[in-house]
Parts: structure tokens; C-alpha cells; sequence
């Protein structure tokens, strides 16, 4: 059941073993979960705005220079484009031996997630409560807190209920547009008309050149990835130019910026005490990866020498990125590469150094191959919490079978995935 409902949805299913049950926690760790996402989400959010009055000083202040392939969606209405920079999020988070610490903020409608989170949901109460019991957990369907969301914009800006979800079926490894057809049937199923429209359907599928079938475009999809494969993104700038509404904006990449990360930790003169409070208890120590001093337990420390004395205590990363490229665990390379990462990353100026947090590990029932004999394996998850407009949408896992930890992104090989969910009750 689970190959088959989440068959071109990712890569776990092409790896044994298979989970035999979902991470499970108690409703009020799950909330606590999501009360902390949405706080820190709003106080990056915050941290952005706090800035600079202008969107050039904006830019400005986390050192990003906008090209044709980097950040090339912003539009000129900025409060539109600052009111809906923070709706869709999916931070990453770890289990360590003071509780739950928050690694990054992936802002944006391309990460991934959504999907695996829904067919998870889906396949676990089949497969727990069938059609005569209840599961002994609840689920939070990514899919129902998105079309929440978008049902909010739409009737916001005066649109009528039409989506394109604009991606593309080698992002996500599969050889059919399914990961993208299930949320656009559950669209469907709310009102909206809704069709996934991959590049090379654009600009026909959005009826150009004549009337605009689309109002809205969800942007599962990340520049970066499609210029790298020689998609132009003309056809992007001109769904733009036609009056349909890129979502979410493109400032969101900017609140996925980890320098924000690093302000927060430092502190700003606008935190209240409450802010540095809930900083304090989530966020690892996170400082931005320059010469100079900064604080470390209390005492101020040249950070190069810092660095490199307590290897094994820090991660570098970069300030933009996604999916764990260009990220360098200390305890997980030879000194000599530390030192020259580090200078690197000093020197250059465009990455975060992040205070390394151990995963706790969770027992987690899982099978070699349908028929055998279960087994529990200690696994260190990374946990990610799916908001939308606020709202709670499931909480995605991924975790590597052998229980080592470290990076687990999708130039990871052998990385499975699973759900968190909250205990019924």
C-alpha cells in the first residue's frame, strides 16, 4: 500500500527497508511543534522587514544581487509581495538532548513534502484503522491547509478559484506529473479548476496568447534547477506580464535567507525578551561566517580560531541554498578540509556557521521486504512541519534506515521518508 501510494513521489520507495508505522508523538509535542514554527517563522519574517524600509535595501542588507537566474520574479507591488512572503514554510528540525532545535526555514511553494506528507496520511489510516476502527492518531492534511490558503488569496485580490501548478516531473525523480496530480484532484475537488503545467506546456497552457486561464500559478518549482537544465524562464516572465499571479512571491526566498538565522541568534535591538526567549530555546547558536569576534558560551572569540579548534561543534551553510548542497559537518571531514571550508566560507562572506545539535535517536518498526520479520532500528529523524497561511499541514520526516545522522537532502542517496503523527486524545 505504501508503493502504491506514494509511487513517483520520491525516492524512498526504491530503497529497503520500508517503515512498518509512522514516527508517532503526543498532541502536545506536535503542537509544541508547530507553535514553535510559526513563532520563528514570524519573527524571521519580522527580521526581514526590520531591514530596511526599501526592498533594494532589503537586498542590500543579506548581500543578495538579483540576476535573470536569481531571485528574476520579484513584482513591483511590495506589499503584496511582503504580506504573503512568509505563507508557505517548511522548517527542518532535529530531536537533540535539550529538545527540539530548528536548523533552517525552507520558504517557498517548491519544497518538497506536501505530497509524501499526504500519501503517508493517507496509506497509515487505511492501513491503521481500516474501515471499521479508528487509528490511534490524527492527521493534518498538507493538501486541505493549502487549498485553505489559496482560497484566502484568491477571494484577497478578487480572483476567480483557478490554479496551474506550475512544475516539473524531473524535479522529483518520477517519470509521470503524479506528485503534482494529487494536490491539483484535491483542488478540483474544493472548487478551484487546477491542471499541473510543466515548462514546456507554457505559455499554451495558461491560454497565451489569448484569454488567461490561470489566475494564480503555484511556483513548484525552483529557477535555479530549471535554467540549470536549459528550461528558459521566459515563459514565467510572461504568465507575470499577463496578470497571473506568481505564488508564493518571490520575497519569500528571502525569508528562507540564514542570515536572518544568524540575526536572530546574535539578537536585534526590536526582540523582546519573549523573542529571546523562544530563540534561545529553539535555535541553535547560528552566526554569520565572517572575521571578527562573536559571542560563544558567554565570551567573545575570534570565530576563525574558533572555528578551528572545535571542529567537531560547528556546521557551515550556505546562506542561500536548498537541499543540503554546499553544507560542511566538522566532525564529518578531515581537518585540513575544515580549515580551507572555513576560510573559504570567512573570505567569501555568504554563508552561516550553525552550533552542531546530536540527534536523539527513535526506535522505528521497520521490514527488510514484505513477509519478513520486523525489526526496530534507531533512526535520527529530521522533522519538518508544513505550514500554510498559518495553518498546520502535517509534519514530514526523513531519516537514513542505518541510523547514521547528517545531511539528508536529495543528492543524498538512501535517505528514506515517513510522517510524524500526533497521538488521538
Amino acid at each position: 500500500m505504501l508503493r502504491h501510494e506514494l509511487r513517483d513521489c520520491g525516492t524512498w520507495v526504491h530503497v529497503q527497508p520500508v517503515p512498518l508505522e509512522p514516527f508517532a508523538v503526543s498532541r502536545r509535542s506536535y503542537d509544541e511543534l508547530f507553535a514553535a514554527s510559526h513563532d520563528l517563522l514570524g519573527l524571521l519574517r519580522r527580521a526581514l522587514l526590520e531591514a530596511a524600509p526599501t526592498r533594494q535595501g532589503r537586498l542590500d542588507a543579506l548581500e543578495v544581487r538579483p540576476t535573470a537566474h536569481s531571485f528574476p520574479f520579484f513584482v513591483d507591488d511590495d506589499e503584496f509581495e511582503l504580506r504573503h512572503c512568509a505563507t508557505m514554510a517548511r522548517p527542518d528540525v532535529v530531536i537533540g538532548p535539550d529538545g527540539p532545535r530548528f536548523l533552517e526555514f525552507n520558504v517557498s511553494g517548491a519544497f518538497g513534502g506536501p505530497t509524501e506528507a499526504h500519501g503517508f496520511g493517507q496509506a497509515w489510516t487505511r492501513l491503521y484503522g481500516g474501515s471499521v476502527s479508528t487509528p490511534p492518531f490524527t492527521v493534518d492534511d498538507p493538501f486541505a491547509a493549502r487549498a485553505d490558503l489559496l482560497e484566502e488569496v484568491c477571494a484577497e485580490l478578487g480572483l476567480p478559484r483557478t490554479v496551474a501548478l506550475v512544475g516539473n516531473r524531473v524535479d522529483r525523480r518520477g517519470e509521470t506529473t503524479r506528485y503534482f496530480d494529487g494536490e491539483a484532484a484535491h483542488l478540483r475537488e474544493r472548487g478551484f479548476r487546477a491542471e499541473v503545467v510543466e515548462p514546456g506546456d507554457l505559455p499554451g497552457a495558461i491560454g497565451r496568447p489569448g484569454r488567461l486561464r490561470f489566475a494564480l500559478a503555484l511556483r513548484y518549482f525552483a529557477p535555479a534547477d530549471w535554467v540549470s537544465r536549459g528550461e528558459s524562464l521566459d515563459t514565467v516572465h510572461a504568465l507575470i506580464a499577463a496578470g497571473c499571479v506568481l505564488y508564493p512571491p518571490e520575497s519569500s526566498y528571502l525569508v528562507a535567507n540564514k542570515r536572518l538565522l544568524a540575526w536572530l541568534s546574535e539578537g536585534r535591538s526590536w526582540m523582546s525578551e519573549g523573542d529571546r526567549r523562544l530563540v534561545h530555546r529553539y535555535l541553535p547558536w547560528t552566526r554569520l561566517a565572517q572575521d571578527g569576534k562573536a559571542d560563544w558560551q558567554g565570551e567573545p572569540e575570534d570565530l576563525r580560531r574558533l572555528l578551528l579548534a572545535r571542529r567537531e561543534s560547528f556546521v557551515l551553510k550556505p546562506a542561500v541554498g536548498m537541499m543540503g548542497r554546499g553544507v560542511v559537518i566538522g566532525r564529518s571531514c578531515a581537518p585540513d578540509r575544515w580549515e580551507a571550508e572555513v576560510a573559504r566560507a570567512l573570505d567569501a562572506r555568504d554563508a552561516i556557521v550553525q552550533q552542531y545539535v546530536e540527534p536523539t535517536r527513535y526506535a522505528l518498526e521497520m521490514a527488510a521486504d514484505p513477509g519478513t520479520e520486523p525489526y526496530r532500528a534507531p533512526v535520527a529523524p529530521v522533522l519538518s512541519p508544513l505550514l500554510f497561511g498559518g495553518r498546520a499541514g502535517g509534519i514530514y520526516a526523513r531519516y537514513y534506515p542505518d541510523g547514521r545522522s547528517g545531511v539528508i537532502g536529495v543528492a543524498q542517496g538512501g535517505a528514506m521518508e515517513n510522517v510524524v503523527l500526533p497521538e488521538s486524545g
